[in-house]
Protein backbone atom coordinates (compact mmCIF):
# COMPACT_ATOMS: atom_id res chain seq x y z
CA UNK A 1 0.00 0.00 0.00
CA UNK A 2 1.58 3.17 -0.77
CA UNK A 3 0.43 5.44 1.52
CA UNK A 4 -2.13 5.92 3.90
CA UNK A 5 -4.89 7.32 2.48
CA UNK A 6 -5.56 3.89 0.67
CA UNK A 7 -6.91 2.57 3.97
CA UNK A 8 -10.26 4.29 3.57
CA UNK A 9 -12.20 1.91 2.85
CA UNK A 10 -9.90 -0.81 3.33
CA UNK A 11 -11.42 -2.88 6.04
CA UNK A 12 -15.11 -2.62 4.27
CA UNK A 13 -13.28 -4.14 1.09
CA UNK A 14 -11.73 -7.27 3.29
CA UNK A 15 -15.03 -8.19 4.38
CA UNK A 16 -16.42 -8.29 0.83
CA UNK A 17 -13.73 -10.62 0.17
CA UNK A 18 -14.13 -12.67 2.94
CA UNK A 19 -17.48 -13.34 2.00
CA UNK A 20 -17.08 -13.44 -1.47
CA UNK A 21 -13.89 -16.01 -0.96
CA UNK A 22 -16.49 -18.36 1.51
CA UNK A 23 -19.69 -18.09 -0.91
CA UNK A 24 -17.42 -18.92 -4.18
CA UNK A 25 -19.46 -16.27 -6.06
CA UNK A 26 -20.14 -12.55 -6.43
CA UNK A 27 -23.72 -12.96 -6.79
CA UNK A 28 -24.29 -14.80 -3.49
CA UNK A 29 -22.09 -12.20 -1.63
CA UNK A 30 -24.20 -9.68 -3.18
CA UNK A 31 -26.60 -11.20 -1.75
CA UNK A 32 -25.56 -11.75 1.68
CA UNK A 33 -24.39 -8.12 1.64
CA UNK A 34 -27.94 -6.54 -0.16
CA UNK A 35 -24.96 -4.94 -2.85
CA UNK A 36 -25.43 -5.76 -6.71
CA UNK A 37 -22.71 -7.96 -8.11
CA UNK A 38 -20.92 -5.68 -10.30
CA UNK A 39 -20.39 -3.47 -6.67
CA UNK A 40 -18.43 -6.49 -5.42
CA UNK A 41 -16.74 -7.37 -8.16
CA UNK A 42 -15.17 -3.45 -8.45
CA UNK A 43 -14.32 -3.71 -4.53
CA UNK A 44 -12.21 -6.75 -5.44
CA UNK A 45 -10.62 -5.38 -8.66
CA UNK A 46 -10.28 -1.95 -6.11
CA UNK A 47 -8.48 -4.46 -3.63
CA UNK A 48 -6.58 -6.59 -6.25
CA UNK A 49 -5.14 -3.30 -7.82
CA UNK A 50 -4.21 -1.73 -4.21
CA UNK A 51 -2.29 -4.84 -3.20
CA UNK A 52 -0.72 -5.12 -6.33
CA UNK A 53 -1.89 -9.19 -6.63
CA UNK A 54 -4.65 -10.88 -8.17
CA UNK A 55 -6.70 -12.96 -5.63
CA UNK A 56 -9.16 -14.33 -7.14
CA UNK A 57 -9.58 -16.15 -10.96
CA UNK A 58 -13.01 -15.41 -12.65
CA UNK A 59 -14.39 -17.95 -15.59
CA UNK A 60 -18.12 -18.59 -16.12
CA UNK A 61 -18.56 -21.17 -14.21
CA UNK A 62 -16.61 -20.80 -11.25
CA UNK A 63 -14.53 -18.70 -8.82
CA UNK A 64 -10.99 -19.69 -8.38
CA UNK A 65 -8.88 -18.62 -4.82
CA UNK A 66 -4.98 -17.81 -5.89
CA UNK A 67 -2.51 -19.28 -3.52
CA UNK A 68 -2.02 -14.97 -2.83
CA UNK A 69 -5.51 -14.75 -2.23
CA UNK A 70 -5.96 -17.67 0.47
CA UNK A 71 -2.83 -15.89 1.99
CA UNK A 72 -4.68 -12.32 2.17
CA UNK A 73 -8.17 -14.35 3.09
CA UNK A 74 -6.28 -15.96 6.39
CA UNK A 75 -4.64 -12.37 6.94
CA UNK A 76 -8.12 -10.48 6.65
CA UNK A 77 -9.88 -12.89 9.43
CA UNK A 78 -6.93 -11.89 11.50
CA UNK A 79 -7.64 -7.84 10.91
CA UNK A 80 -11.36 -8.33 11.19
CA UNK A 81 -11.09 -9.87 14.39
CA UNK A 82 -8.87 -7.33 15.69
CA UNK A 83 -10.94 -4.66 14.64
CA UNK A 84 -13.41 -6.05 16.83
CA UNK A 85 -11.63 -6.28 19.82
CA UNK A 86 -10.47 -2.72 19.07
CA UNK A 87 -14.26 -1.40 18.83
CA UNK A 88 -15.12 -3.81 21.91
CA UNK A 89 -11.80 -2.53 24.23
CA UNK A 90 -13.42 1.69 22.97
CA UNK A 91 -16.55 0.78 24.19
CA UNK A 92 -15.53 -0.97 27.67
CA UNK A 93 -14.50 2.72 28.74
CA UNK A 94 -18.98 3.52 28.06
CA UNK A 95 -20.95 3.23 31.25
CA UNK A 96 -23.54 2.62 29.45
CA UNK A 97 -24.50 -0.17 26.86
CA UNK A 98 -24.74 1.09 23.04
CA UNK A 99 -25.09 -0.54 19.64
CA UNK A 100 -26.57 -3.35 17.76
CA UNK A 101 -26.23 -6.84 19.49
CA UNK A 102 -26.51 -9.16 16.81
CA UNK A 103 -27.74 -12.91 18.11
CA UNK A 104 -28.64 -16.35 16.34
CA UNK A 105 -30.12 -19.09 18.47
CA UNK A 106 -31.98 -22.03 17.28
CA UNK A 107 -35.73 -21.79 16.08
CA UNK A 108 -37.58 -23.37 19.19
CA UNK A 109 -34.76 -22.27 21.64
CA UNK A 110 -35.12 -18.57 20.35
CA UNK A 111 -38.52 -18.80 20.48
CA UNK A 112 -39.41 -19.95 23.45
CA UNK A 113 -36.64 -17.71 25.71
CA UNK A 114 -35.39 -15.32 23.46
CA UNK A 115 -38.43 -13.67 22.45
CA UNK A 116 -39.84 -14.25 26.08
CA UNK A 117 -36.43 -11.96 27.78
CA UNK A 118 -35.88 -9.69 25.06
CA UNK A 119 -38.80 -7.25 25.76
CA UNK A 120 -37.30 -6.22 29.31
CA UNK A 121 -34.16 -6.13 27.97
CA UNK A 122 -34.90 -3.72 25.48
CA UNK A 123 -36.88 -1.58 28.33
CA UNK A 124 -33.68 -1.53 30.62
CA UNK A 125 -31.32 -1.08 27.59
CA UNK A 126 -32.52 1.67 25.57
CA UNK A 127 -29.13 2.56 23.16
CA UNK A 128 -29.09 -1.25 22.14
CA UNK A 129 -30.90 -2.51 19.35
CA UNK A 130 -31.28 -6.37 18.45
CA UNK A 131 -30.76 -8.22 15.62
CA UNK A 132 -32.18 -11.84 15.94
CA UNK A 133 -31.28 -14.71 13.62
CA UNK A 134 -33.24 -17.80 14.46
CA UNK A 135 -32.04 -20.48 12.43
CA UNK A 136 -31.40 -24.45 13.34
CA UNK A 137 -28.09 -24.10 10.84
CA UNK A 138 -24.56 -23.60 12.45
CA UNK A 139 -23.69 -20.17 11.90
CA UNK A 140 -19.99 -18.84 12.27
CA UNK A 141 -20.44 -15.85 14.35
CA UNK A 142 -16.82 -14.90 13.44
CA UNK A 143 -17.35 -14.84 9.90
CA UNK A 144 -21.13 -13.54 9.99
CA UNK A 145 -20.64 -10.76 12.72
CA UNK A 146 -22.54 -12.17 14.94
CA UNK A 147 -21.84 -10.99 18.87
CA UNK A 148 -22.92 -14.12 20.45
CA UNK A 149 -24.71 -17.38 19.74
CA UNK A 150 -27.30 -19.65 21.56
CA UNK A 151 -26.38 -23.39 20.23
CA UNK A 152 -27.83 -26.58 22.02
CA UNK A 153 -24.59 -28.84 21.51
CA UNK A 154 -23.18 -31.92 23.19
CA UNK A 155 -19.67 -30.55 22.72
CA UNK A 156 -19.08 -26.85 22.14
CA UNK A 157 -16.84 -25.80 19.83
CA UNK A 158 -13.44 -25.60 21.18
CA UNK A 159 -12.02 -22.13 19.02
CA UNK A 160 -14.91 -20.43 20.81
CA UNK A 161 -16.01 -19.41 24.51
CA UNK A 162 -18.58 -21.36 25.70
CA UNK A 163 -20.90 -20.80 28.63
CA UNK A 164 -23.17 -23.73 30.16
CA UNK A 165 -27.02 -22.55 30.28
CA UNK A 166 -28.40 -25.26 30.97
CA UNK A 167 -29.07 -29.18 30.47
CA UNK A 168 -31.97 -30.12 27.76
CA UNK A 169 -33.77 -32.32 29.64
CA UNK A 170 -37.36 -34.12 28.63
CA UNK A 171 -40.52 -34.14 29.93
CA UNK A 172 -43.23 -36.66 29.31
CA UNK A 173 -46.54 -34.59 29.08
CA UNK A 174 -50.22 -34.78 27.86
CA UNK A 175 -52.94 -32.15 27.66
CA UNK A 176 -54.59 -31.40 31.03
CA UNK A 177 -57.91 -32.24 28.62
CA UNK A 178 -56.17 -35.51 27.42
CA UNK A 179 -58.70 -38.07 25.52
CA UNK A 180 -58.04 -41.07 27.61
CA UNK A 181 -57.17 -41.90 31.05
CA UNK A 182 -53.48 -41.86 31.99
CA UNK A 183 -51.23 -44.77 31.98
CA UNK A 184 -50.00 -46.16 35.20
CA UNK A 185 -47.09 -48.10 34.04
CA UNK A 186 -44.89 -47.70 31.40
CA UNK A 187 -45.65 -50.67 29.11
CA UNK A 188 -49.57 -49.37 28.95
CA UNK A 189 -48.15 -46.55 26.63
CA UNK A 190 -48.41 -48.99 24.32
CA UNK A 191 -52.56 -48.33 24.31
CA UNK A 192 -52.20 -44.54 23.95
CA UNK A 193 -51.17 -42.34 20.45
CA UNK A 194 -47.47 -41.21 20.94
CA UNK A 195 -45.84 -38.31 19.30
CA UNK A 196 -41.98 -38.48 18.35
CA UNK A 197 -38.91 -36.22 17.72
CA UNK A 198 -37.73 -37.46 14.21
CA UNK A 199 -34.65 -37.68 15.21
CA UNK A 200 -33.21 -41.40 15.51
CA UNK A 201 -32.43 -41.18 19.34
CA UNK A 202 -35.96 -41.34 20.31
CA UNK A 203 -36.79 -44.22 18.03
CA UNK A 204 -34.60 -46.83 20.25
CA UNK A 205 -36.60 -47.04 23.28
CA UNK A 206 -37.25 -45.16 26.23
CA UNK A 207 -35.89 -46.61 29.73
CA UNK A 208 -38.31 -45.55 33.10
CA UNK A 209 -36.88 -45.49 36.61
CA UNK A 210 -38.93 -45.82 40.12
CA UNK A 211 -37.75 -46.98 42.98
CA UNK A 212 -34.96 -49.82 41.59
CA UNK A 213 -37.12 -50.84 39.09
CA UNK A 214 -36.28 -50.11 34.98
CA UNK A 215 -38.82 -50.70 32.39
CA UNK A 216 -37.56 -50.52 28.71
CA UNK A 217 -40.06 -49.89 26.38
CA UNK A 218 -40.25 -49.90 22.39
CA UNK A 219 -43.02 -47.56 21.47
CA UNK A 220 -44.71 -47.06 17.69
CA UNK A 221 -45.16 -43.37 17.15
CA UNK A 222 -48.40 -42.22 15.80
CA UNK A 223 -46.85 -38.60 14.49
CA UNK A 224 -43.46 -38.06 13.95
CA UNK A 225 -42.42 -33.99 13.95
CA UNK A 226 -39.17 -32.56 13.30
CA UNK A 227 -40.36 -29.32 15.38
CA UNK A 228 -40.87 -29.26 19.07
CA UNK A 229 -42.83 -26.03 18.42
CA UNK A 230 -45.16 -28.32 16.62
CA UNK A 231 -45.22 -31.20 18.71
CA UNK A 232 -46.21 -28.43 21.64
CA UNK A 233 -49.25 -27.57 19.55
CA UNK A 234 -50.36 -31.35 19.00
CA UNK A 235 -49.87 -32.32 22.56
CA UNK A 236 -52.46 -29.14 23.39
CA UNK A 237 -55.19 -30.74 21.00
CA UNK A 238 -55.98 -33.52 23.19
CA UNK A 239 -55.02 -36.75 21.46
CA UNK A 240 -51.50 -37.46 22.45
CA UNK A 241 -48.58 -38.06 24.70
CA UNK A 242 -45.20 -36.62 23.43
CA UNK A 243 -41.97 -36.23 24.79
CA UNK A 244 -40.72 -32.41 24.61
CA UNK A 245 -37.45 -31.10 26.06
CA UNK A 246 -38.19 -29.19 29.91
CA UNK A 247 -38.16 -26.02 29.06
CA UNK A 248 -41.05 -25.74 26.72
CA UNK A 249 -42.92 -27.86 28.82
CA UNK A 250 -42.23 -26.64 32.58
CA UNK A 251 -44.36 -23.14 32.31
CA UNK A 252 -47.49 -24.90 30.81
CA UNK A 253 -47.01 -27.66 33.53
CA UNK A 254 -46.72 -24.64 35.87
CA UNK A 255 -49.68 -23.40 34.61
CA UNK A 256 -52.03 -26.11 33.57
CA UNK A 257 -51.89 -26.56 30.45
CA UNK A 258 -49.75 -29.63 30.43
CA UNK A 259 -50.16 -32.96 32.93
CA UNK A 260 -46.71 -34.65 33.55
CA UNK A 261 -47.48 -38.32 32.12
CA UNK A 262 -46.12 -40.81 34.75
CA UNK A 263 -44.66 -38.81 37.09
CA UNK A 264 -43.53 -40.97 39.44
CA UNK A 265 -41.09 -42.56 36.75
CA UNK A 266 -37.84 -40.88 35.78
CA UNK A 267 -37.58 -41.38 31.62
CA UNK A 268 -33.84 -41.61 30.78
CA UNK A 269 -32.57 -38.95 28.85
CA UNK A 270 -31.96 -40.43 25.22
CA UNK A 271 -30.70 -37.25 24.01
CA UNK A 272 -27.82 -35.59 26.72
CA UNK A 273 -27.05 -32.19 25.12
CA UNK A 274 -26.99 -28.79 27.02
CA UNK A 275 -27.44 -24.82 25.78
CA UNK A 276 -25.05 -22.69 25.54
CA UNK A 277 -23.89 -19.04 25.16
CA UNK A 278 -20.71 -19.25 22.22
CA UNK A 279 -19.24 -15.91 22.12
CA UNK A 280 -15.63 -14.85 20.45
CA UNK A 281 -12.45 -15.88 22.02
CA UNK A 282 -11.78 -12.21 22.72
CA UNK A 283 -10.03 -10.66 26.12
CA UNK A 284 -12.70 -7.87 25.80
CA UNK A 285 -16.64 -8.40 25.77
CA UNK A 286 -18.42 -5.36 24.68
CA UNK A 287 -20.16 -4.08 27.40
CA UNK A 288 -23.79 -4.25 25.59
CA UNK A 289 -22.51 -8.26 24.92
CA UNK A 290 -21.76 -8.52 28.75
CA UNK A 291 -24.66 -7.07 29.77
CA UNK A 292 -27.16 -9.58 27.66
CA UNK A 293 -25.02 -12.61 28.79
CA UNK A 294 -25.21 -11.45 32.65
CA UNK A 295 -29.21 -10.52 32.42
CA UNK A 296 -29.89 -13.35 30.68
CA UNK A 297 -28.29 -16.23 32.91
CA UNK A 298 -29.86 -14.34 36.00
CA UNK A 299 -33.50 -14.92 34.20
CA UNK A 300 -32.61 -18.52 32.96
CA UNK A 301 -32.12 -19.26 36.83
CA UNK A 302 -35.05 -17.13 37.87
CA UNK A 303 -37.45 -18.93 35.03
CA UNK A 304 -36.65 -22.05 36.42
CA UNK A 305 -37.35 -21.61 40.31
CA UNK A 306 -40.76 -23.00 41.28
CA UNK A 307 -43.38 -20.91 40.85
CA UNK A 308 -45.21 -20.59 44.11
CA UNK A 309 -48.59 -21.90 44.52
CA UNK A 310 -51.05 -19.32 45.90
CA UNK A 311 -54.38 -20.63 48.41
Amino acid sequence: MKNKNELTGFIPALHVFIKTVETGSFSATARLMSMTPSSVSRIIDRLEAQLNQRLLIRSTRMLQVTECGQEIYHYALKVISAADDLFARAESFSDTPSGVLRITAPNTLGKILLTAFLPTFLINYPDVNVELRLTNNIINIAHDQFDLALRVTGSPPENMVARALMPIEYALVCSKNYCKELPTEPLLLNEHNIFFSEERVFHDGWIFKNKGRTEHVFLTPRFLINSSDAMLDAILQGIGIGIIPTFIANNYISDGLLLKVLPEWQVDNPFPRQAYIITLPQKLLPLKTKVFIDDFMQWLKEREKPKEISD
